[in-house]
C-alpha cells in the first residue's frame, strides 16, 4: 500500500518498507524504519540496484488515547523476518500495522514521520 493514508507517507511504499526497531514506553511508540521511496518523493535518488531507493527514518506516535500491542510468536522451527510489513494503515489519529514483529493498533494525538 503506497502511503498508508498519511500525507507524509504519500510517496512511500510502506508495504515494501522495513521496521528496524520498535521502541515504546508509557508516552510514545517509535518505529525505526527503512522506508522504500517512490520516484515522486523529494528524498528519492535513483538506486544503484533494482531493489529500489531506501531511506532510514521513523514514525513516532505519542499522546495515546488507545494502544494495543500484540507481539508475534513464531511457530516452532519457523524463521520469521520481524522487519517485514504485511499491511499498514495510518489515517488521521488511527494506525494499524501488521508485521513480522506483530500487530500495533493505536489512536494517538500526535503522529510524527521523518525520512533522513
Amino acid at each position: 500500500m503506497q502511503g498508508a493514508g498519511h500525507p507524509k507517507l504519500a510517496a512511500v511504499d510502506i508495504d515494501n518498507s522495513y521496521i528496524l526497531g520498535v521502541i515504546y514506553d508509557d508516552e510514545s511508540l517509535t518505529l525505526e524504519m527503512d522506508f522504500r521511496l517512490m520516484q515522486d518523493h523529494p528524498r528519492f535518488e535513483e538506486p544503484d540496484s533494482d531493489e529500489g531507493c531506501y531511506r532510514k527514518g521513523f514514525i513516532r506516535f505519542s499522546d495515546f488515547e488507545d494502544l494495543r500491542l500484540r507481539k508475534a510468536k513464531p511457530e516452532d522451527g519457523k524463521e520469521v523476518d520481524y522487519s517485514d510489513i504485511y499491511s499498514a494503515t495510518i489515517e488521521g489519529d488511527y494506525a494499524f500495522i501488521s508485521s513480522g514483529w506483530g500487530e500495533i493498533e493505536l489512536t494517538a494525538q500526535s503522529i510524527q514521520i521523518a525520512v533522513d
